[in-house]
């Protein structure tokens, strides 16, 4: 992260915040681990892993300017709303 900040990087994806199914081998970060990393952070950290709106709706408060997902915006067939 403070090497991307040293670059210059116009934000960070911090990533996995939670479980997902893209990267299940993946150990997630957890709300608390996010908050250390991101909270000192300069630059704004985007949420990334696992994301819904329910979850991020605690993770500002914890350093996180936003959040970016993939099955978040997919389509549940069995009752056509997102998940």
């Amino acid at each position: 992260m403070r090497a991307a900040e040293r670059a210059g990087a116009a934000l960070l994806f911090l990533s996995p915040v939670f479980p997902t199914r893209s990267h299940p081998d993946a150990r997630a970060l957890g709300p608390h681990h996010f908050a250390r990393l991101a909270g000192p952070a300069r630059t704004p950290v985007i949420a990334l892993g696992g994301m819904t709106s329910t979850r991020f709706r605690r993770l500002p408060k914890l350093g996180a300017e936003g959040w970016a997902a993939i099955d978040a915006w997919m389509v549940d067939p069995r009752n056509s709303e997102t998940r």
